[in-house]
């Protein structure tokens, strides 16, 4: 009895631990943002979608109204909770850098525009 009591705690413990490391990265995922008051074309509204493979970060960006330009990711770097997104899009190279605290997300284009936006809800 005493085997089988000591056999089922240690199955428990472990699957304590397993279930711990499943736990989902809090950044994964996909959000809408907005740029504001960017030259010559205003407010930008943005979809981010961000998936890590291993312990290596990827992002995608694309307009939410669908816009004719694309933005071809260079990079997606995590330092001290600021994610930077390198990027080149309509003949110009340019980044992010951009916080997110639970479904939020704040940041800068290149450092002159401000970004906000908030996580995508399944619809």
């Amino acid at each position: 009895m005493k085997k089988i009591l000591a056999l089922f705690s240690l199955l428990f413990i472990v699957s304590c631990g397993v279930q711990k490391n499943l736990k989902s990265d809090p950044y994964v995922g996909s959000y809408q943002m907005t740029v504001f008051e960017v030259d010559n074309i205003g407010d930008l509204p943005l979809y981010l979608d961000i998936t890590k493979d291993g312990d290596k970060y990827a992002s995608a960006i694309t307009p939410q109204d669908g816009g004719d330009f694309e933005f071809e990711i260079d990079g997606t770097t995590l330092e001290e909770g600021v994610f930077t997104i390198e990027a080149y899009v309509a003949g110009y190279d340019i980044y992010f850098e951009l916080t997110i605290e639970e479904d939020e997300i704040s940041g800068t284009l290149m450092g002159m525009f401000d970004v906000e936006g908030s996580r995508r809800t399944e619809e």
